[in-house]
């Protein structure tokens, strides 16, 4: 992704303005700064930013493209005024010195003020969208978050051939800059979000997480009488790992087991890390007693080859007790504590390391 190397958009020089034009600005900073602020909806944010643009610029659609997850191409994040046939046009653009007026803005930094799509060489390669959309003007401007990365661009496309004046440049800019603030928030709502409800190391959902999901899972399981399951999975050597190599090694073998049980387990079940060397997994979809038995066996046997550790192999394994709403519990509290139980006897066991609850 290219690095910003420019003023932020915020601190470019503006054209001079009248009081009208100014108070105009001033009403969509304000509009949009109250979306951002009293909400966390950012996909309402952005559009809103593009009906305000559209609102002010008559004959112009506005868009904002951010860089996908590869972060190598663009992708229309918000277009509320454009075709479905527009998106898919314009997704996948990779910025470029000729990649259109938007691609060009990210690449180079630097906002693009296209007056003829027909004849510039930033459009040369991109006529199809000319003929298509009927965009005879786009003007860009960078999206630029606060560590100076570009992630994106503003755009106000025309149906006829025109010159940005100064107040339109000024939109731009104030636009462009409110677009940067509604990515940043929505980057670090996001890391917010993550740390909150994910376990640091393994990046599984963590007890607060599991919770939600599972007091979720048990009011469906209510209504619809179906079955639901916890399991309790306990590592059985991880210990004597952890004291003799170090609580480096024994992150290490965490994150790798679970990986193992991830890769292991259906699409629809849940799987978390609770504590220590301690994961719970959701069964929602199982209905019979020999269903929940294989998906048992099947993390059980996820574990069993040894794990190598500092050139040397250890054999981990897990214990898992399982218990069942309605017939072990009615609560997750109750269910969890039964389930733990089953998967204690599991563990004193010599023969059988599946254990299902019993009173």
């Amino acid at each position: 992704m290219p690095k910003g190397n420019v003023s932020r958009v915020s601190e470019l020089s503006m054209p001079p303005i009248d009081d009208s034009e100014a108070n105009q600005l001033v009403k969509v900073q304000r509009d949009i700064l109250n979306i951002v602020v009293t909400s966390d909806d950012f996909q309402l944010a952005l559009d809103s930013l593009c009906l305000a643009a559209e609102g002010i610029v008559e004959n112009a659609l506005a868009s904002i493209m951010l860089f996908e997850d590869s972060s190598e191409s663009l992708r229309v994040r918000s277009g509320p005024s454009l075709s479905s046939e527009a998106l898919e046009l314009f997704n996948g653009l990779k910025p470029a010195e000729d990649a259109g007026s938007c691609g060009t803005a990210v690449f180079t930094g630097k906002p693009q003020f296209v007056t003829d799509t027909s004849s510039d060489e930033r459009w040369k390669n991109h006529l199809k969208l000319v003929r298509e959309l009927d965009v005879h003007a786009c003007w860009s401007m960078p999206i630029q978050t606060k560590d100076g990365r570009f992630v994106g661009s503003f755009a106000l496309a025309s149906f006829e051939k025109r010159v940005p004046s100064d107040f339109q440049i000024n939109l731009l800019q104030t636009t462009a800059y409110l677009a940067g603030i509604i990515v940043q928030r929505e980057i670090e709502y996001a890391q917010l979000q993550q740390a909150a409800h994910y376990d640091h190391l393994t990046k599984l959902p963590n007890r607060f997480l599991f919770n939600l999901q599972a007091e979720q899972a048990i009011a469906r399981a209510n209504r619809t009488k179906d079955l639901l399951s916890i399991f309790f999975i306990d590592l059985d050597n991880f210990k004597n790992l952890n004291d003799q190599l170090g609580h480096d090694a024994g992150d290490e073998v965490l994150r790798r087991v679970s990986k193992r049980m991830s890769s292991n387990i259906r699409r629809e079940d849940s799987l978390a890390r609770i504590g220590g060397d301690e994961f719970v997994l959701l069964v929602e979809s199982a209905k019979t007693h020999r269903e929940l038995m294989i998906i048992a066996e099947k993390l059980v046997q996820t574990l069993a080859p040894p794990f190598c550790v500092q050139g040397q192999n250890w054999k981990i394994g897990a214990s898992i007790g399982i218990s069942s709403f309605p017939k072990d519990g009615l609560t997750l509290e109750k269910l969890i504590r039964n389930a733990d139980k089953a998967m204690y006897t599991a563990k004193s066991s010599s023969s059988c390391k599946i254990k299902f609850y019993s009173s």
